[in-house]
């Protein structure tokens, strides 16, 4: 193997390695999302109030968790950390389900929420992990792709979540809510034992020499970190902090978008429109991120932040356009759903677009070698919590009134948009060899300018 082109044997069985743990993270998605399609059907039992606490629990667990699973998987690797992600996760839904079946529903939205943290505690070990292994199995120059196939698997993830599980439920378990969380419990047992039978850490774990990823950060140093001193300089790393606050601003715009679409179109009696949701979502975020990848890679250089800097001014204005609709057109307009639709797909381009680019790439530069889950996680803590701040307050004000649905969220796209500006040059550091290539291709290049 030298440089970027590999032997085919090696690219069959990288192939084998991402493939099934990315399909194991978009079961991870499915199992995470599938309380949102089923509240309609225990609307009298959980408002909009009780969902958005069950997302604020979930949220903060989710976030607080990584700053011990994320040095975990470092120190474990990613393989058992999916393992462990992928088993906690199918027990809890399982758990989740059975106290449908049981009708054991006082205190629900608390049982609930509790339950839900739960899960979202074995879900952190996810993100960090599926980062955690294919950055031991990509180079800098690739990670932006992969960084887009990492943001089409969370698009694939909500498709599941948003269109497969609704879709099978009214064919075969209609009434039966227990199903929305017994059929993400039945994939991930199969995506168990996928990861068991497939997945290895590095390609010398799978009878390849492992090959430089391109990068010469602190962290990629054969010496041996202590845990201690890789949390303490990731949670200073002037660079990791503010990607983190950027992904704040990430997960208020995504889930502020994502979760609230069904439960408006219920409130204006339109739910037929949420069933777009999840193709729209499959669609829109596969194309956001496989861009915002490709970009990355090939025209700037394998930095992330021009890109984020792109789509964030792309959802900002969507936001301000959402929110002129939202007060000006009438609910009983017919237009009215469908473009607030269209302000969705455009806000799930941006948003997973970003997250894919920041989260499944930035991170993997930065935390190197013996870092990158402990990076990801802490980028990913500060995501969810704003997923949480974006849960507890749009629970609360859009059952005060819908119209300050956009108006809250339009401050985090600003805030996004100026510091992926301000961080727009920003790249980690190259391996000798990789800064020598780039500095015989600058040559030449101005030798054929002049």
């Amino acid at each position: 193997m030298s440089g970027l082109k590999y032997e085919r044997k090696f690219s069959i069985r990288r192939f084998f390695n991402w493939f099934p743990l990315g399909l194991a993270y978009a079961s991870l998605y499915m199992g995470r999302y599938s309380y949102i399609p089923a509240k309609e059907d225990f609307e009298s039992l959980m408002g909009n109030t009780g969902l958005g606490l069950m997302t604020m629990t979930g949220a903060i667990v989710y976030g607080v968790s990584f700053l011990f699973n994320g040095p975990l998987t470092d120190r474990i690797g990613g393989r058992k950390g999916m393992l462990i992600a992928t088993a906690g996760s199918c027990m809890v839904n399982a758990v989740m389900g059975a106290l449908l079946v049981t009708k054991w529903f006082d205190y629900f939205v608390l049982k609930m929420s509790i339950l839900y943290g739960f899960n979202m505690y074995f879900q952190s070990f996810a993100a960090v992990s599926i980062v955690k292994v294919n950055s031991n199995w990509f180079n800098i120059k690739e990670r932006g792709v992969f960084g887009g196939i990492f943001g089409i698997l969370i698009s694939l993830g909500l498709f599941l979540a948003y269109t497969v599980s609704p879709m099978v439920m009214a064919a075969l378990f209609e009434g039966l809510p227990e199903f929305y969380f017994f059929i993400p419990s039945g994939l991930l047992a199969v995506m168990f034992f996928s990861t068991l039978a497939l997945i290895r850490d590095t390609p010398a774990d799978a009878g390849f020499p492992d090959f430089s990823t391109g990068t010469d950060t602190e962290f990629d140093s054969d010496t041996k970190i202590p845990t201690s001193m890789i949390l303490k300089k990731i949670l200073t790393h002037p660079v990791v902090l503010s990607v983190a606050f950027i992904e704040l601003c990430t997960g208020v715009l995504r889930d502020g978008m994502f979760q609230w679409f069904g439960a408006w179109t219920v409130d204006i009696s339109r739910p037929g429109v949420r069933g777009l949701l999840g193709v729209g979502l499959f669609l829109a975020g596969a194309a956001g991120s496989f861009t915002a990848g490709f970009i990355s890679d090939k025209f700037f250089d394998s930095r992330r932040l021009p890109v984020a800097t792109f789509l964030y001014s792309i959802m900002l204005t969507a936001l301000i356009g959402g929110a002129l609709i939202i007060s000006l057109v009438p609910d009983a307009n017919y237009l009215k759903p469908y473009l607030i639709f269209g302000i969705v797909i455009i806000m799930a381009f941006g948003a997973i677009g970003t997250h894919g680019v920041l989260s499944g790439a930035a991170t993997a530069d930065f935390g190197g070698k013996q870092a990158t889950a402990t990076a990801t996680g802490t980028i990913n803590g500060f995501t969810y919590i704003g997923v949480a701040i974006q849960g507890v307050a749009l629970g609360f004000l859009t059952d005060y009134s819908w119209h300050l649905w956009f108006p809250f969220l339009i401050p985090f796209a600003a805030v996004g948009l100026f510091m992926s500006y301000r961080l727009r040059k920003v790249k980690p550091k190259l391996k000798k060899e990789e800064r020598d290539i780039e500095e015989e291709i600058q040559e030449e290049l101005e030798e054929q300018t002049t």
